[in-house]
């Protein structure tokens, strides 16, 4: 039986060496049409080694945050020769934020990968493949002009959409003939009985995160706790952050999974759900979180060889409402590194 690509993946990248002398921090903000409130901030971590540089993005929701993770990253001696997952084991032992893990595991994987010579698909002996995705709505009471929107300038565009838990039977009707909805998220909004209405409407998306914030998180509950119709159709996105993400899968039982690297504390842990997913033939997808530089190229090379095909919730940002959405995306070049075009 042949290694899953991520198990593969995994193996290797903890074993490539990598050469730090310095980091830094370029701290920016990025206007975006679909981002609540002010422009969204954003931070890049630098790692530089052997005359090249890696770069991970920090996705944390406050200017406040990504001032934290500067004077944390600037606080710290980052010089030393030593290998990935030994890079990775000092993460989890002296930076606490998920989000922080995650940009500075990102560029460590960005610099090994440019001193070795090497992307991930050639680390692999595999090839980057064409990406399918979906667009993804905010939660509304009438989502429909935006989906109507949506569906006459890019109609070949599958879409992940936020439940409303209070979606009237018009509108459930009018969401039930429009078969290119792939994800219901529910956030761990509404009712159960509200739920399975919804899922009776929509036979056929994935459901993310139905069920309430203390069955998904806190309790460790069986996924067989949900009813039978929101269980086989459960997809797991928001509880997916422990160190050790096979124990969560394994505790939830979910039908399909929702995986990604800030949430889950870095790529290495991400490739370790990806693995318990491919060893059980479990559907995964990847998702975002409103990156805005290096991290969402990131993403889609790590789905462009986790999971192509999936509903992947890594669509062109949408920077103005004159965008264009192609019918896949194509992750990258030959080049070596992480996430650079």
């Amino acid at each position: 039986m042949s290694e899953p690509v991520a198990a593969r993946l995994r193996r290797l990248l903890i074993e490539l060496p990598i050469q730090l002398e310095a980091a830094h921090i370029v701290t920016d903000s990025v206007a975006l049409a679909s981002y609540p409130g002010e422009p969204r901030p954003s931070s890049t971590a630098h790692l530089a080694g052997g005359g090249t540089s890696g770069q991970g993005e920090n996705v944390a929701w406050t200017r406040e945050a990504h001032l934290e993770f500067q004077r944390l990253v600037e606080s710290q001696n980052w010089q030393g020769t030593s290998t990935l997952g030994v890079f990775h084991e000092r993460l989890a032992r002296t930076v606490t934020g998920s989000y922080d893990r995650a940009a500075l595991e990102s560029a460590a994987i960005d610099l090994a990968l440019r001193q070795a010579h090497l992307n991930l698909a050639e680390l692999a002996g595999t090839d980057f493949c064409e990406l399918r995705y979906v667009r993804s709505f905010a939660a509304s009471l009438d989502p429909l002009p935006e989906l109507y929107r949506h569906i006459k300038q890019a109609p070949s565009i599958g879409m992940k959409v936020d439940v409303h838990p209070h979606w009237s039977a018009r509108t459930q009707r009018a969401l039930a003939a429009i078969p290119s909805i792939e994800v219901l998220d529910f956030k761990h909004q509404g009712s159960t009985e509200r739920q399975m209405e919804i899922a009776q409407a929509l036979p056929w998306p994935w459901l993310e995160d139905p069920g309430c914030e203390s069955f998904v998180v806190g309790s460790g509950a069986p996924a067989q706790r949900l009813p039978a119709l929101l269980a086989n159709r459960f997809s797991l996105d928001a509880a997916l952050t422990a160190e050790h993400p096979e124990e969560t899968l394994a505790a939830l039982v979910p039908a399909a999974v929702n995986l990604k690297v800030p949430r889950m504390g870095g790529v290495l842990n991400l490739l370790t759900a990806a693995a318990f997913c491919e060893t059980g033939k479990k559907p995964s997808y990847m998702g975002g979180m409103f990156e805005v530089s290096v991290g969402r190229n990131q993403a889609r090379e790590l789905a462009s060889l986790l999971a192509p095909r999936g509903p992947n919730d890594l669509a062109p940002l949408n920077l103005s409402t004159n965008d264009s959405f192609p019918a896949t995306l194509q992750p990258r070049s030959g080049a070596p590194g992480f996430g650079h075009r």
